[in-house]
Formats: C-alpha cells, sequence, structure tokens
C-alpha cells in the first residue's frame, strides 16, 4: 500500500504548491496607493497631516498631504509616484 502511495506523493505536492502559488498571486491584484490614480474632494483633515479623499465613484482614500481644507480638490498618482496635488479652480 505505501509502496503504491509512496511514488505519487512528490506530484500531488508539486500540484498544490502550483494551486497555491497561482491563488496567492491572483489575490495580489490590487494596487497600491502609490500606483492608484485618482481624483476627489477632502472629506477630513486630521492635525498631523493626513486627509481622507473621497471620489465621485465613492472610495475612499487616507492620503498625507500639507495645506488641504475640506471641499479642496485633488488629484493623486498622477506622477506615477502616489503624490497629491491640489486642483487650482477654474476662474471665470
Amino acid at each position: 500500500m505505501i509502496g503504491r502511495i509512496m511514488p505519487s506523493l512528490p506530484y500531488a505536492v508539486a500540484v498544490v504548491l502550483v494551486v497555491t502559488s497561482v491563488a496567492l498571486a491572483a489575490g495580489n491584484l490590487d494596487k497600491s496607493l502609490a500606483e492608484e490614480r485618482f481624483e476627489g474632494t477632502v472629506t477630513r483633515v486630521d492635525s498631523r497631516g493626513g486627509a481622507t479623499i473621497k471620489t465621485s465613484e465613492g472610495r475612499e482614500y487616507t492620503v498625507q498631504a500639507i495645506g488641504l481644507q475640506v471641499g479642496d480638490k485633488i488629484a493623486c498618482g498622477q506622477h506615477g509616484d502616489g503624490r497629491c496635488e491640489k486642483i487650482p479652480e477654474k476662474t471665470k
């Protein structure tokens, strides 16, 4: 009985490892904040320079940025480095 199982055991372990690797890789598709590109409105600012940004799709992001106020429109990730910049208001 053991003589039959032992030759196929390495194949079973290999299959499990491949399936696990594929499953872990598939679960890691989310972009990091540095890779994300989004525009939104500042909804909260804390005393340590943190700001919560809400996009038009309803997603919320927390970023570190100085000089932001609630209601400011900002764009993040436009340069591929995760920086956020205030969008200048259009004057009439």
